[in-house]
């Protein structure tokens, strides 16, 4: 190739790329300078951290993992009117364990003498038997868990008694006050 054409292609791609706009800077990850302030921020709830760090374009898997030290942040996320929502629309099965854990020390907190709260292992295995059984309400629940043959194979660290009081016998309308 001539000399003068290697020349005038070069200009002309220079030409050419003068007027693209710099999209590799916005297509790296965000960083730990991105990130930790995010994290570290104890002004922010643990849903206001997923939801920032959202916005940066991290996976919701990512985020648990950053997440790992916030009990209500840690397991896809969620809040108390998500939780309330699908608590009273029959969706039992699509409660995140985040939400699980919100929804209980919600109704704790409003109930008298109840113990609701749920660790995050016992949060999954609620999100799990609902998912796994299709229990879509608390009839649905109260209705397996009657089964002497469901109850017996329902895992030990899933407190049945806890998911009944919370789910069947526990009134969500007793929320409705404290609705985000």
């Amino acid at each position: 190739m001539p000399q003068n054409l290697k020349l005038s292609a070069l200009g002309i791609l220079l030409v050419l790329a003068a007027g693209c706009e710099p999209t590799l800077v916005d297509a790296l990850p965000p960083t730990m300078k991105d990130i930790d302030p995010i994290v570290t921020d104890t002004s922010l709830s643990p849903q206001e951290k997923r939801q920032r760090l959202t916005e940066l374009g991290l996976t919701p898997l990512v985020i648990n993992a950053l997440l790992r030290n916030e009990r209500t942040g840690n397991q896809f996320g969620g809040d108390l009117r998500s939780a309330y929502e699908k608590v009273t629309a029959g969706r039992l099965d699509e409660l995140t364990p985040d939400e699980v854990q919100i929804y209980g020390d919600e109704a704790e907190s409003v109930a008298s003498g109840q113990d609701f709260t749920l660790s995050d292992k016992q949060a999954q295995a609620v999100v799990d038997l609902f998912r796994q059984e299709g229990i879509k309400t608390p009839q649905d629940l109260a209705d397996f868990l009657s089964d002497p043959v469901n109850a017996a194979g329902v895992p030990a660290d899933l407190p049945q008694d806890t998911v009944l009081a919370l789910f069947v016998d526990f009134d969500p309308s007793e929320l409705v006050d404290v609705l985000p």
